[in-house]
């Protein structure tokens, strides 16, 4: 979904003695090694090898609006555990898409897109009469390690066993082999890997939602400079206002 960023007031969770100046905040976004994970349809890479999807596009929009040059190739894409080792570590990185929880929100500098997802406990629908009969505590669900899908099991403390993997793929095949009874994930993101999968959307059905409406954020280090963050999420909010941030998101999302 897109949701208006007009009034956008960005909570700044830390201060730097960063220079306040344009010039330095777009030089410093200009050096800033961008990190993120294959997340269809926010981020991903295609048949070529090519980084696409709505966020890199949007995050291209951005650096162009702001004059800053800034290839494509300068994103690394990485296993999400990696992705959150260099964030924790490194001031010189930024990421995204990351969904909020609290700790992320506490550990990071977060800059909400224009869009939200549900995170769901999913089933497979030939299943979902039988496991709505158990209680949680009886279900085995597959979480990729260290995503939201299992940061919400974990804040909700949800009782069921859960198998973590290092993939959204590997979670998603234990689904289809019955090796589990759900997983816990984005249904945008889920329904994006059945496709590639060569599953039909249908065959995975919502048992639980954990929720709804989440905000999806590009990432800076907790040290990140105010004026880098205020300049960064001031040309987000440009955009949306101006209406040039649907089309984006409209290109790979299809209801």
């Amino acid at each position: 979904m897109i949701k208006f960023l007009a009034g956008l007031i960005l909570v700044l969770f830390t201060s730097s003695t960063f220079a306040c100046t344009e010039s330095e905040s777009k030089l410093f976004l200009s050096k800033l090694q961008w990190v993120t994970e294959d997340y269809p349809p926010y981020n991903y890479l295609d048949e070529s090898g090519h980084l696409v999807g709505a966020v890199p596009d949007i995050l291209a929009m951005i650096y162009n609006e702001l004059g800053i040059k800034k290839r494509g190739n300068n994103i690394s894409v990485l296993p999400w555990a990696r992705l959150i080792m260099y964030m924790e570590r490194y001031p010189e990185y930024a990421a995204f898409s990351m969904v909020t929880t609290p700790e992320r929100a506490n550990k990071f500098r977060l800059v909400p897109l224009p869009i939200t997802t549900r995170i769901s406990i999913l089933a497979l629908t030939s299943n979902i009469d039988s496991l709505r009969d158990k209680t949680l505590g009886e279900l085995t669900i597959a979480v990729v390690r260290g995503d939201i899908g299992q940061k919400l099991l974990s804040i909700q403390q949800n009782p069921a066993k859960q198998v973590e993997t290092i993939s959204a793929i590997s979670m998603l095949e234990m689904l289809l082999r019955k090796r589990v009874d759900a997983i816990a994930y984005s249904e945008d993101v889920t329904y994006y890997q059945l496709q590639r999968l060569d599953v039909k959307k249908s065959a995975v059905t919502s048992l639980y939602l954990l929720k709804d409406d989440s905000d999806v954020n590009f990432v800076f280090h907790k040290y990140a400079s105010n004026c880098v963050i205020e300049l960064f999420t001031k040309e987000l909010a440009a955009l949306n206002r101006s209406g040039k941030l649907q089309p984006i998101w409209n290109k790979y999302i299809q209801d």
